[in-house]
């Protein structure tokens, strides 16, 4: 699955180096400008699927204002902490704690993810036991796990989703790039020839180079000289066509000569 996603992504960013470089010989074309937004989205969202780690940790900045922890914990206690994925209160461990910027790393118990988060949002075990005690239905690790799992692959799932639907996108503005070139290419085209007259003949019969206008599969084209020659320049004798035609014979031998020596000259 990871090697297929980063093959992926490669290809993206290859058509997304492509997409760039016709933009800039036209800037203002609209179908490459959303194509190229949505080749963007799709490689950040594959950036999203490649990525291991389930959690990500929560970026603390120092702040003078601080609000004052409710009360003093140190390294190895445990707490109730929420978890910034589905907001929901579990059970973790103190791993480290910063003093200065009056924050917690902590570890939750049977899953292993770490957040880091302000020291006064921590709230004692003893707080979520009693909570529990007032008629709360605690949940179990199994179930925990099982909420956990479940989240993790809706929100996949919804990538997965938003991926198939940028790729359809990507797919329809590649056809319109496409037709747009190959509408560029017949113009550059204007005034060759077509067709070679060395084409491969389309029938059984014909000939490569022979026909009317150096198209193969076309016929011969007949002049109307001489019936036995075919010249030009036995003009008279196109006059006995119809005399000719039933019966040879009744040209005379001074025709026939005329013909013969026409054609030698």
């Amino acid at each position: 699955m990871s090697e297929e996603l980063a093959k992926q992504l490669s290809n993206y960013k290859a058509q997304l180096q492509q997409v760039e470089a016709a933009l800039s010989t036209d800037p203002d074309n609209e179908d490459l400008l959303k194509l190229q937004k949505d080749l963007q989205e799709v490689i950040e969202l594959t950036k999203d699927l490649l990525t291991s780690q389930p959690v990500e940790g929560a970026t603390s900045t120092k702040s003078s204002e601080a609000v004052a922890p409710t009360r003093s914990w140190r390294v190895g206690d445990h707490c109730l902490a929420t978890w910034i994925q589905d907001g929901q209160v579990y059970e973790a461990e103190i791993e480290e704690i910063d003093t200065e910027n009056g924050t917690a790393a902590v570890t939750f118990a049977g899953y292993g993810n770490a957040e880091v988060m302000p020291l006064h949002v921590l709230k004692p075990v003893e707080e979520g036991r009693s909570r529990e005690e007032d008629g709360g239905k605690p949940k179990s690790k199994k179930e925990l796990l099982a909420e956990q799992r479940e989240y993790k692959k809706k929100k996949a799932q919804k990538k997965v989703q938003r991926m198939k639907e940028l790729e359809q996108e990507r797919e329809d503005q590649k056809s319109k790039w496409q037709q747009f070139n190959n509408k560029a290419y017949s113009k550059n085209k204007k005034g060759q020839v077509k067709r070679s007259i060395f084409a491969s003949p389309e029938s059984v019969n014909g000939k490569v180079g022979v026909g009317t206008c150096g198209i193969a599969d076309k016929p011969m084209t007949h002049n109307s000289g001489c019936l036995f020659c075919g010249c030009w320049s036995c003009s008279e004798l196109n006059k006995s066509l119809d005399v000719v035609t039933n019966k040879t014979s009744v040209l005379s031998e001074a025709q026939l000569l005329k013909c013969y020596i026409f054609t030698r000259l």
